[in-house]
C-alpha cells in the first residue's frame, strides 16, 4: 500500500474514519486475493454504504472467493482514482448511477494467511445514494461475478457479511441515525 496514497486520501477527505485491521484468511483466498491483488497492479479497494430514494441499502452477495453478503464495490486499478473506481464497478455490477458521493472511512486493511504471510490493502468506504426505488435487473457483469444484489432496510441487514463489512455497515448506521445507538 503506497503511504502516499493514503496521505492524499486523508487530506482530500479529513472527515473519513481511519480505521486498521488484520484480516486473517484460509490459504486459497489469501492466495487468490494476493495474486487479484498484484497481478492487476491494484491500488486497493472501494466499496460502499448505498441508500435508495427508500432508505434501503444496497448489498451484493458473492460467490467465490469471499463468498457471502457484502458492500458493493471492486479493484481500483494501477492509476486510477478511488472515487472513480468506486462509480465504476457500481455502474458495471448494479447498472446504476450514483449521486452524492463521499468518503466516509479508509481502511488499513493486512491480509494474513495460516501461515503469516501478509500483504497491506487499502480500502475506501464511501457513502452514496441512488435516485431509484428499486434497482434494475442484473448486469453482465453481476451475471459473470455470480453477484446477487438486493436492496435491505437498516433493521434487516445481513446478521452475516464478508470482512468485515457488517462492522463497517452497522457503524454508519448508527452515527447517522438510521440504526438505533443501542444495538
Amino acid at each position: 500500500m503506497s503511504e502516499e496514497i493514503f496521505h492524499a486520501l486523508t487530506r482530500q477527505h479529513p472527515n473519513a474514519r481511519l480505521t486498521a485491521t488484520d484480516q486473517p484468511l484460509p490459504e486459497a483466498d489469501f492466495e487468490a486475493q494476493k495474486h487479484k491483488h498484484f497481478s492487476r497492479r491494484a491500488r486497493g479497494g472501494a466499496i460502499g454504504i448505498i441508500y435508495n430514494a427508500s432508505g434501503q441499502i444496497v448489498l451484493a452477495k458473492r460467490s467465490g472467493m469471499h463468498a457471502g453478503w457484502s458492500l458493493p464495490g471492486g479493484t481500483v486499478e494501477e492509476g486510477e482514482d478511488f472515487s472513480v473506481a468506486f462509480r465504476r464497478e457500481i455502474s458495471e455490477e448494479i447498472g446504476v448511477s450514483l449521486d452524492r458521493v463521499d468518503l466516509i472511512e479508509l481502511e488499513r486493511k493486512k491480509f494474513i494467511s495460516p501461515k503469516g504471510e501478509t500483504f497491506d490493502f487499502l480500502l475506501a468506504v464511501f457513502g452514496a445514494h441512488i435516485a431509484e426505488r428499486q434497482l434494475p435487473g442484473p448486469t453482465d457483469d453481476a451475471l459473470a461475478e455470480g453477484l446477487e444484489i438486493d436492496l435491505f432496510f437498516p433493521a434487516d441487514i445481513p446478521p452475516e457479511m464478508i470482512l468485515g463489512d457488517r462492522q463497517k455497515l452497522v457503524h454508519h448506521l448508527k452515527i447517522s441515525g438510521a440504526l438505533d445507538p443501542s444495538l
